[in-house]
């Protein structure tokens, strides 16, 4: 339910976002918004992955877990920040001709700290398998960015930097309230093994972080080599597309929210048909929100955007079908780090990564098609889902044997 109402907030901010900023505007805002999401997840160093596993694993007090990390944790948290409000005045004095470009740098480096608070009470709560509070607070961000972005549509104002306040004020508000959620939590049971020291944590984080970070579509490095390669305005229509491609990807990752800290907590006997259902699950509720979307694309997208998004139309149907295969590969990433495989899952992610960054590139070509992007990130999200069966397979095959 939690990703079904982020979609709806989505589809309704995304039209909403072009019609107060224009197409290239908000071409701008997502090359902004970019930055506070790939300084969010690199900066966080895996850090979220490994106190998941941990505190389901071992069945760890999560409070006195994040208490121990805090001091570790904010000092990533102000490298982070500080670097991604640089990298907003670089664009800037590199040609981008953004809006006010200190004032995003400043709210870019707020908004980077929330999301990553967040990302670890996210992270927290997983551990302790308290999924429904997990699903109330997951969509808050997008929610109340849909509603306010609907004011200022009815008030008839709005700018780059005031809906980029909007967008990551959300995820401060999230951070806060995981935090306390979280402090209000229990254990699962008596500890079944000593909390780990923090560099173990580290550790375990620097492995599952480029897994965890989901490079391909999830850090925005994808806009930013779009922006960077092809403008303001082929990013534009690009976030057009995206706003429907991410119907498949929440519905899965939603899933894989669940799948992964529950893994940790099943006997070894009862993980093969446990990866094996979920994925298959998995399978079948990609399709149908895929095909679901592609039925109504064209009229929702004329409907909501305008005539002057039509242009991304082919580029929209082509990252619906990227977003199923996105999706499940963050759904077979949470079972390999689940299961204690993080590197596995990184060399996974990294492998489709590439492959993504080789594919982008060839909108370099002159007269290359827009819908290159889509395919960019269908095939990245292909070649790490191969990778990441075959790995499944033969860590459960290995498991299973070991276990008789």
């Amino acid at each position: 339910m939690a990703s079904v109402v982020s979609q709806l907030a989505l589809v309704v901010s995304g039209p909403v976002v072009v019609r107060l900023l224009g197409v290239e505007d908000r071409g701008r805002l997502a090359l902004v918004f970019a930055v506070a999401m790939l300084a969010s997840q690199v900066g966080v160093l895996g850090v979220p992955a490994a106190v998941s596993w941990f505190v389901a694993s071992r069945r760890l007090d999560a409070p006195e877990l994040l208490a121990r990390l805090q001091p570790r944790f904010a000092r990533q948290v102000g490298v982070a920040a500080s670097l991604s409000a640089l990298v907003v005045v670089g664009l800037d004095a590199s040609g981008r001709a953004l809006p006010t470009p200190w004032l995003l740098a400043l709210v870019v480096a707020v908004g980077t700290a929330g999301a990553m608070v967040a990302l670890l009470g996210f992270a927290a709560l997983q551990g302790q398998q308290r999924f429904a509070a997990l699903a109330w607070l997951t969509p808050v961000p997008a929610v109340t960015y849909a509603i306010t972005a609907a004011v200022l549509l009815v008030l008839d104002t709005g700018s780059v930097a005031l809906l980029l306040a909007v967008n990551l004020a959300g995820w401060v508000v999230v951070a806060a309230a995981s935090l306390v959620v979280v402090r209000r939590g229990a254990a699962l049971d008596p500890p079944a093994a000593a909390s780990p020291a923090l560099e173990q944590v580290a550790t375990y984080g620097r492995q599952a972080m480029v897994a965890t970070a989901a490079p391909i579509d999830t850090l925005g490095i994808e806009q930013l080599l779009l922006g960077l390669i092809a403008g303001s305005y082929v990013l534009g229509l690009f976030t057009v597309g995206w706003a429907f491609e991410t119907g498949p990807v929440l519905v899965l990752v939603a899933l894989a929210s669940f799948v992964g800290p529950r893994l940790g907590v099943l006997r070894v006997d009862a993980r093969a048909a446990f990866v094996r259902t979920w994925l298959l699950r998995a399978l079948a509720l990609g399709v149908v929100a895929c095909l679901a979307i592609q039925a109504v694309l064209e009229p929702v997208l004329r409907l909501a955007f305008g005539s002057e998004a039509l242009p991304a139309l082919p580029l929209a149907r082509v990252l619906v079908v990227a977003g199923v295969l996105l999706g499940l590969r963050r759904v077979a990433a949470a079972c390999l780090v689940g299961l204690g495989q993080a590197k596995a899952a990184t060399r996974c992610e990294l492998l489709g990564f590439l492959t993504m960054v080789v594919v982008m590139l060839s909108l370099l070509i002159p007269d290359a098609p827009l819908t290159w992007a889509g395919w960019a990130l269908a095939l990245g999200g292909a070649v790490t889902l191969l990778s990441q069966v075959l790995v499944l397979r033969r860590t459960l095959t290995q498991a299973a044997g070991e276990s008789r």
